[in-house]
């Protein structure tokens, strides 16, 4: 029975983890094979998840979200993806690219000051007991740039919640927080592929990317 290559892009806020996502699925499918694209938190894959989504990030919400509770909601969207969309589509797809996963999760939940070792035990129960959380992904694209840069860039697109992204709001110090987490933390999954994007156009990036994951470029 065949399995999909999981892949999943990671990075703070800005440094092109969508636009790369579509390219590699565009390219993936024009060689013939069969792809799934998805996020987290929340994928149009799952209308449950999207609605999640809105709870957890619009900014709207942000006084009465508890930290325990943007963090469960977060879990509870991943389970959802999980199990509904992911598992199933191992052995239907030849390629799952994925923008977000774990390694995000991880270094926000800790930024929002939740425990690593809680957030250890959610992401464990969630993807079931056999299964690793670390070697979930085949690969993960980290992909690194100038946080302040990067945010800046959200900022300024287009938005997604009248009220702004609850998790965009906390600025750039916070960001840098979560910039380090995620560097501390890659070190623990498998498969971790690091690009810097600074003083990159997109067509360079992606080319970066096709060469790590050791697919075709033309």
């Amino acid at each position: 029975m065949k399995k999909a290559r999981y892949i999943c892009f990671e990075g703070t806020e800005g440094v092109g983890k969508t636009t790369q996502c579509h390219l590699l699925a565009k390219r993936l499918t024009t060689l013939g094979y069969k792809v799934l694209l998805t996020k987290e938190p929340g994928t149009p894959l799952s209308a449950l998840s999207m609605s999640l989504r809105g709870i957890m990030l619009d900014n709207a919400y942000d006084k009465e979200l508890t930290t325990i509770a943007r963090e469960l909601i977060s879990q509870s969207i991943r389970s959802i993806h999980l199990e509904n969309v992911i598992y199933p589509a191992l052995t239907q797809y030849d390629y799952i690219v994925q923008d977000r996963g774990m390694l995000s999760g991880l270094a926000y939940g800790v930024g929002c000051g939740n425990s690593e070792n809680w957030i250890n035990s959610l992401m464990t129960a969630v993807v079931g007991p056999s299964l690793n959380p670390y070697e979930l992904y085949s690969d993960t694209i980290y992909l690194q740039g100038n946080v302040e840069k990067g945010l800046e860039k959200a900022l300024l697109s287009k938005k997604e919640f009248i009220a702004g992204d609850a998790i965009e709001a906390k600025g750039s110090n916070f960001m840098k927080q979560v910039s380090h987490n995620m560097n501390r933390y890659s070190e623990l999954f498998i498969g971790v592929k690091y690009l810097n994007v600074d003083d990159k156009n997109i067509q360079q990036v992606f080319d970066e990317i096709l060469t790590a994951l050791n697919i075709e470029s033309n």
